[in-house]
């Protein structure tokens, strides 16, 4: 998919329902950001730089959305649900991420990541990503191995015009709190991995050395979100396991399980968690139930819980 028909898949998804009122400027300046990632964007897509575009400026519950950063200024702990990897909107995945997203509103989370994988065209995206939305608890969606960025755009840009928010991971870098930053590489390491080529998003590994060296730098916590999974063992990705001293790498999952229950503080130990994936289709060799995390922060102190969908 070209970059301009990109834009013309944004526009279309917008332009077939008249919005809200309040949700009309929103959807226009998504649009806009479109246009203007066209003018920076590479093949394959650009996942992390500075000089990428800005996403629509937003208030989401107690949240601001401004410049490339989600920011909450007077939370002190915050519980946050990690997804990732539902491959697609079959039904049984679509139940199961609405028994998740139950299980993550009992566990009070304010805040969704989306570690990618969550589907390739603009249908499937937003079916599962739809799933998760709140109105005022903000999702952010990382674009994986899977995604077409022009079909996870035109997924935003539509979910945003029904009144159901989803932040593009791939615009917002930041994610911050008081004693807290997030910092968020979306996206392959290679072309060769990307289930949409050109279209799809990749990083490079100067620009996540960089990422990683600024969020080293941040005050409180330091975690790192990441579609991809840094090199353990024999798998996964050695630039992202490089780099100065940072606390807790979410990631996407290498396998199906997630991660035991663990805990932790700022110690720059770099603790690897992931929240294994949420597809409940046989589609892995190794079939395990759909499942996610709960990642508690609390001041300098963090604490991980697996979840496991239970039909």
């Amino acid at each position: 998919m070209s970059r301009a028909s990109s834009a013309l898949v944004v526009l279309a998804a917008c332009g077939g329902a008249k919005p809200t009122t309040s949700a009309a400027p929103n959807v226009a300046q998504a649009i806009a950001a479109t246009l203007a990632s066209a003018d920076h964007a590479r093949a394959p897509w650009r996942c992390v730089a500075d000089d990428l575009p800005e996403p629509a400026a937003a208030k989401i519950g107690a949240w601001e959305l401004a410049a490339h950063t989600l920011k909450h200024a007077a939370a002190q702990q915050l519980v946050i649900g990690v997804v990732a990897d539902a491959g697609g909107a079959d039904p049984k995945t679509l139940a199961a991420l609405g028994r998740m997203r139950a299980k993550l509103d009992e566990a009070q989370v304010e805040l969704v990541l989306v570690l990618g994988g969550m589907g390739t065209t603009q249908p499937e995206l937003e079916a599962t990503l739809g799933v998760l939305a709140k109105p005022s608890s903000p999702v952010v969606a990382l674009p994986g191995d899977l995604e077409s960025v022009g079909a996870e755009t035109a997924a935003l840009a539509a979910l945003t015009a029904k009144g159901s928010p989803v932040v593009d991971g791939r615009l917002v870098r930041w994610i911050e709190l008081p004693d807290l930053t997030i910092g968020t590489v979306p996206g392959a390491g290679s072309v060769l991995r990307l289930a949409a080529g050109g279209d799809g998003c990749a990083w490079q590994a100067a620009d996540v050395l960089e990422l990683y060296r600024q969020l080293a730098e941040r005050p409180g916590l330091r975690i790192a979100a990441l579609a991809e999974a840094p090199r353990a063992g024999a798998t996964g990705e050695v630039e992202l396991a490089q780099g100065p001293p940072i606390d807790v790498v979410l990631h996407g999952p290498t396998q199906p399980a997630p991660s035991a229950a663990q805990s932790g503080a700022r110690d720059g130990a770099r603790i690897a968690l992931s929240p294994g994936t949420v597809d409940a289709t046989p589609r892995l060799p190794e079939a395990r139930p759909p499942a996610a995390g709960v990642l508690t922060v609390n001041g300098n102190s963090w604490s991980w819980k697996p979840l496991v969908d239970k039909p």
